[in-house]
């Protein structure tokens, strides 16, 4: 690659200096550095893209920007800056983005780094870093470096830009990939209690011609892969792991949003469910779990269970499970595409069975946490029982499109995962038809 051309960014009237060495030092690690002011205060009139010119984009003059609070001028520069970095991408003008700032240079950078598809290099420096990155990173692929100091060159801070800009500068002059064949991707959540599930279905689908991207399902996952989805990435959706549902719904803290399991129905790919991790709802340390819910440990289901010192799961209660059966079949009955939700009667995950099975997750001793047996089939999760009433009663069963299996296994029972990768193989090559599986000896007639 000629010189790699990397956008610096910053609001110049308070960290000028600084942007001044950053760009300095894409140059001399061989990138092609042109610096775009992001400035509210004032402009500074030497930067390579001008405050003026960014807020032309929003058909604003600089007195406008300035006549505003520091907020809704931000929200102007942010808004024309992303247009006028945009169009610099499509024509070829931009192979990676670099900013410093604090929390605003960091609000408005990150922004439109965001807007930048993914694989385009992205790094921000700002001691944010620190923190709860989360709004800035969003869903993209941008990199958080925390520079020690918000402003001032020092020995500390210009080694800290130095080996910045020299990463960013390295990733936009990264060498292409030779002898690799894309392949049609695959989307499937992952979370710890359905490991073994993922991990068997998704090597399925690969030994078939495909690719697998597994996000990790704590909200920021489910999140990346709506918009993986919508943005085209994505074939199909083995979407095992769906917990980020009732953590959004019941109030913990891995939830994806109210959009998550929506994006494959609206494009109408395929798509194959279960409940799996449905059976919990997360939280951080003990001291965090609402009092509420401890007292109720002793109901059926609800048991605690404290995966480590950070991270603690409280059963779903049967009412909650009700509910989450009927928004998910609201969910399924909008979609568009071939879709199939599978349900293992036998429990959700590892945390939900009912004995020891060191395969299946649990080592035990005794059953799963928050296992709860049906009263008339005891090796049926009661969990299971109450979502199947939901569904029964809410999903749209003459759509042609949608099925629901009932599965006489456990979630990471290797039957099951075999199940799931091999109906949406079915969905793929365009042979799945809906009841085709009724014959199999541990389907249950829904």
């Amino acid at each position: 690659m000629a010189n790699a051309q990397i956008i610096v960014a910053g609001i110049l009237d308070t960290k000028g200096e600084e942007i001044k060495f950053l760009a300095e030092r894409v140059r001399a690690a061989g990138g092609k550095a042109t610096v775009l002011e992001l400035s509210v205060g004032h402009e500074v009139g030497w930067a390579d893209i001008s405050l003026s010119e960014v807020v032309k984009r929003e058909g604003k003059k600089i007195e406008d920007i300035f006549a505003l609070d520091r907020k809704l001028a931000s929200d102007l520069v942010a808004s024309g800056a992303i247009k006028l970095v945009k169009e610099m991408f499509q024509d070829g003008a931009v192979d990676g983005i670099i900013a410093y700032g604090g929390s605003m240079g960091a609000s408005i950078a990150t922004r439109i780094m965001q807007a930048l598809p993914i694989g385009v290099p992205k790094i921000m420096l700002t001691t944010m870093a620190s923190g709860d990155v989360a709004p800035y990173v969003g869903t993209s692929d941008i990199c958080m470096i925390y520079p020690i100091a918000e402003a001032g060159l020092n020995k500390v801070t210009r080694q800290i830009l130095n080996n910045a800009a020299g990463a960013v500068v390295g990733m936009a002059s990264a060498p292409e990939m030779e002898g690799i064949q894309d392949k049609p991707l695959i989307g499937c959540m992952m979370f710890g209690v359905t490991t073994p599930c993922v991990l068997r279905a998704s090597s399925i689908i690969e030994k078939d011609g495909y690719d697998v991207i597994i996000n990790h399902a704590v909200g920021s996952g489910g999140r990346s892969m709506e918009d993986l989805i919508r943005d085209g990435y994505i074939t199909g959706m083995l979407d095992i792991t769906t917990h980020e549902i009732g953590d959004e719904m019941l109030g913990g803290v891995l939830g994806a949003g109210p959009h998550r399991m929506t994006a494959a129905g609206e494009m109408g790919i395929p798509q194959v469910v279960a409940p799996g991790g449905l059976d919990l709802i997360n939280f951080g340390p003990k001291s965090t779990v609402p009092e509420r819910l401890l007292k109720e440990t002793d109901q059926p289901g609800r048991g605690l269970y404290e995966h480590n010192p950070t991270v603690t799961c409280i059963g779903v209660s049967m009412d909650e499970v009700y509910r989450i059966g009927e928004h998910m079949a609201d969910k399924l009955n909008a979609a568009r595409g071939p879709s199939v939700l599978c349900v293992p009667m036998r429990g959700w995950g590892a945390c939900d069975l009912a004995s020891p099975d060191i395969e299946l997750g649990w080592a035990g001793p005794g059953a799963g946490p928050v296992w709860a047996a049906d009263s008339q089939n005891p090796e049926w999760s009661r969990r299971s029982v109450e979502y199947v009433k939901a569904l029964k009663a809410k999903i749209d069963a003459n759509k042609d499109n949608l099925e629901v299996i009932l599965v006489d296994k456990h979630m990471n029972d290797p039957v099951f995962a075999d199940l799931m990768a091999g109906l949406l193989l079915e969905m793929l090559n365009g042979t799945w038809r809906k009841g085709s599986k009724s014959d199999l000896q541990y389907i249950i007639p829904f």
